[in-house]
């Protein structure tokens, strides 16, 4: 259930984030689909933009909407069941208030408020095996949009607090006021959950690796600004290294080309009464025969090289951390281990003195 909402719920965030943009051809090359249709562009200012438009999207629209429908659902369910059933009031005697079912002269049961609270609760929403399981799994994949994809969205975590701090309320209103009690029982963790956010921190740390080497413009801005940019080789002072960087990343085709002049509309190769000779657009292409040029090759060794950096640095330091902080404090290993032995010591004295323990001599 969680691979299947991970992967359905994270398809198009990686589309936007790693393929956007990057399979879609070039003017008179574009890849079309069934021959017609070209493939959707990033954003003018890059994909990050995209991929920065949906995370918040996510984050505040989808959470919204999710605590609306998990607090709406069951409260609606319960005021139907109530406009359905009127609730009916018992008729007690004066002398309902004994313990005694006999005690009572025209033969009625005694009031019991605890038999009521039994039948409020049981008039209330069912709970199953996989109400908890949906709480564990919606904590999971907030989780998994919040350190995935910071990168390109910073505010996430402080959306997912706000949304916490609202929801924890939410939930235990549900809980106490719409739905039957939960059955308590006794575990020493959350099980498999512990894997999977391991395994989910593993992963934010690739994905916001490859966000910030591939997605984001990091490293062609900083190739240009320490390889190709106007303040290498001379004195910077006083001169923005990155001027020139927009043209840099601009490659040129000859609209003259009969390939290229099929990628146009008529009216799209007249600006201001001018025919349009030439046309720019994003990448690192030879202006003559469209091939990639050396400072394409040359930022793409350098997203790799950073990611692989980054990827080794970040693991390094969360395993260095996981090692100091272990998953349970030493304190409630020693409460647990103390109550562990109050248990065998009990048990021990019942096996060894039944009857003392039971209080018969």
């Amino acid at each position: 259930m969680f691979t299947f909402q991970f992967f359905t719920l994270f398809s198009s965030l990686i589309y936007v984030a790693f393929f956007l943009g990057r399979i879609n051809g070039r003017p008179g090359g574009y890849v079309r689909i069934t021959g017609k249709w070209r493939l959707e562009e990033c954003h003018p200012s890059g994909c990050i933009t995209d991929l920065f438009i949906q995370m918040a999207i996510i984050m505040v629209l989808k959470q919204t909407l999710n605590n609306v429908f998990e607090f709406s659902a069951p409260w609606l369910s319960t005021w139907l069941k109530k406009k359905r059933k009127p609730r009916k009031k018992r008729s007690c005697s004066p002398c309902g208030r004994s313990t005694e079912w006999d005690a009572c002269d025209d033969h009625e049961p005694p009031c019991d408020p605890e038999l009521d609270t039994w039948l409020t609760n049981y008039n209330l929403n069912e709970v199953n095996a996989f109400s908890l399981f949906e709480e564990f799994l919606e904590m999971v994949m907030q989780f998994s949009f919040t350190t995935i994809f910071v990168a390109a969205f910073p505010l996430a975590p402080l959306l997912a607090l706000i949304n916490n701090v609202l929801e924890i309320r939410l939930d235990a209103i549900k809980m106490v006021s719409l739905e039957r009690r939960l059955v308590p029982k006794k575990t020493n963790n959350i099980g498999v959950w512990i894997n999977v956010l391991e395994w989910i921190g593993v992963l934010a740390v690739i994905a916001n690796g490859l966000v910030i080497g591939i997605t984001s413009d990091f490293i062609p801005r900083m190739v240009y600004r320490y390889r190709y940019g106007p303040c290498v080789g001379r004195d910077a002072t006083g001169l923005d290294c990155m001027t020139g960087y927009i043209n840099n990343s601009l490659s040129t085709v000859r609209v003259s080309d009969e390939n290229i002049r099929r990628d146009f509309q008529p009216n799209q190769l007249v600006f201001k009464d001018i025919n349009v000779t030439h046309c720019s657009y994003r990448d690192y292409r030879n202006n003559e025969d469209y091939s990639y040029t050396s400072q394409f090759w040359l930022i793409l060794a350098v997203r790799f090289a950073f990611v692989i950096l980054f990827e080794h640095v970040i693991v390094i330091c969360k395993f260095i951390v996981a090692w100091f902080v272990p998953d349970i404090p030493q304190v409630v290993k020693n409460d647990r281990l103390q109550d562990k032995l109050h248990r065998l010591q009990k048990e021990l004295r019942q096996r060894t003195h039944p009857r003392v323990a039971s209080g018969c001599w």
